[in-house]
């Protein structure tokens, strides 16, 4: 019954608000992603898309009950609230019941965790997978002799790297693990025929990767910074706050510590060293191979979240141990924490890691006032939510007349140039350039805002800037007859 509340809980956190917002630039591509023929699709996971493919396959199945933003984004929903039980299902087995309800209970009201299960990506996902190959793993070390469990386990973490590759990072966790397997025993037989099973159904992505070294997915991760450490804690800590983040590290602490006269089991060591391992390895691999490519990213390190939870539920069933505190005490603890959790899901975060933008607004305003012949430049990549908007206008509008042409960026990408510009709106009298996070490359911004001046003269320009990044809609027409509205009269008058 407990964790069925919890579970309750959990899902009308997740589901609350979830079509409020416009889907932004990276939501948008998994749709556009999912929604594309057979044939373009699995030709975009090959060449560029490898990264999240499992996602993308499930969401084009799923997207045939709906392509509203709520559908979109129920599945990660769906994903989010399975790890409820899941993880509650994980700290059982490796600690007790307690540990494993109190675990699912702080993962339930996690504002890291929530803001990921609301949106259109594949990190809910991978955590699902993440704490199912856990499980199947500590199934698999207490019944060695059975090759069931250990196929079980190379299968899910194999389906935890078409996911999100940095998997790799928590599956590193578990290959330590499994090399130091005190008090467990583990025959060199069942080691080899889950290192071979893992490593044949991994195949494809070892070649994608290999083939995409150079890939310029990742070029926008900066090298890391102090105020991106500290991001990390407020994350990982729920975003509540210092009070919090010494909470969590508190309680982190306290499970690894016994009571007086009380010994620890070999089991109970190997599950903490896992959960240990879970958390530290993420951040400090991404954060050694930074130095030649950056891969620290605060968005990434959800990964970490359920080692945390479980640690910290560790903690707080070892505080009602405690001789002189008792249950009271755990008991405060666990309310403060689910409070101040709880709390920070109804503020606005204070680290932000997705680049949410009013698009609906935006792109509606493009077609409400569009012209035939019209043709639309974007900032790249930011076409996938225009692309998005203007088809579900089209099927919610039901509109004669289609959205603007997309002239840039093409479908295969031209070096970003002034001739470049000038070639694609050669032509249209009159064309939308839509910009938005231009501060991430100022010199490309800049190339298109001159190049179409030169050519149309002082554009009418109408910013949105409803939700945490704005975006800059300008309207460049003919120099002797671009029409724009008074502000005073409400008349349409000639900019000359």
């Amino acid at each position: 019954m407990i964790l069925g509340a919890v579970i309750i809980i959990a899902a009308g956190l997740r589901f609350n608000l979830l079509g409020a917002h416009s889907l932004w630039v990276d939501e948008a591509a998994s749709a556009r992603f999912a929604t594309l023929p057979w044939r373009p699709f699995l030709h975009t996971l090959w060449s560029y898309q490898g990264n999240m493919a499992l996602y993308y396959v499930l969401l084009r199945a799923w997207m045939h009950l709906g392509d509203s933003e709520f559908m979109v984004r129920s599945l990660g929903v769906l994903f989010g609230v399975l790890t409820i039980p899941t993880i509650y299902a994980l700290g059982k087995r490796l600690f007790d019941r307690t540990t494993g309800l109190t675990a699912a209970a702080l993962l339930s009201v996690h504002s890291f965790h929530i803001l990921w299960s609301q949106q259109a990506r594949a990190y809910s996902f991978v955590l699902l997978l993440l704490v199912l190959a856990t499980y199947f793993l500590v199934r698999a070390m207490e019944s060695n002799d059975s090759s069931f469990h250990w196929a079980v386990f190379a299968t899910v973490a194999a389906l935890s790297v078409y996911a999100h590759i940095f998997a790799v990072l928590v599956l590193a966790a578990h290959a330590i693990s499994i090399l130091s397997p005190k008090p467990y025993r583990v025959s060199a037989r069942n080691l080899l025929l889950t290192a071979i099973l893992f490593e044949h159904l991994i195949a494809p992505m070892a070649i994608f990767v290999l083939f995409n070294l150079r890939s310029s997915q990742l070029n926008w991760v900066p090298q890391p910074s102090l105020g991106e450490f500290w991001g990390v804690l407020q994350l990982l800590t729920s975003q509540g706050g210092k009070v919090l983040v010494v909470f969590y590290l508190t309680l982190c602490s306290l499970a690894f510590l016994s009571p007086a006269g009380a010994q620890r089991s070999e089991k109970e060591y190997w599950s903490l060293r896992l959960m240990a391992l879970w958390l530290i390895l993420p951040p400090v691999l991404t954060l050694a191979i930074s130095p030649i490519k950056p891969l620290f990213d605060p968005g990434f390190m959800v990964l970490c979240v359920p080692a945390l939870v479980m640690l910290a539920a560790r903690g707080l069933t070892k505080l009602t141990a405690v001789p002189v505190v008792r249950s009271w005490a755990a008991f405060a603890a666990f309310v403060i924490v689910m409070s101040l959790s709880l709390a920070s899901n109804r503020r606005p975060p204070s680290y932000r890691i997705t680049l949410n933008a009013d698009w609906r607004s935006a792109v509606n305003y493009v077609l409400q006032h569009e012209q035939p012949g019209d043709g639309a430049v974007f900032y790249v990549p930011n076409v996938y939510p225009y692309v998005y908007y203007a088809h579900r206008a089209a099927e919610t509008q039901h509109r004669a007349s289609a959205a603007p042409d997309v002239l840039y960026p093409p479908d295969v990408w031209q070096p970003l140039s002034r001739e470049e510009i000038e070639n694609v709106t050669s032509g249209h009298r009159r064309v939308w350039l839509i910009l938005h996070n231009e501060s991430f490359n100022p010199n490309a911004a800049f190339i298109m805002e001159s190049t179409l001046r030169e050519r149309f003269g002082l554009p009418d320009e109408r910013v949105f800037s409803g939700e945490a990044m704005p975006i800059k809609v300008q309207l460049y027409g003919p120099i002797q007859a671009l029409q724009v509205e008074d502000p005073i009269t409400n008349n349409l008058i000639t900019n000359r």
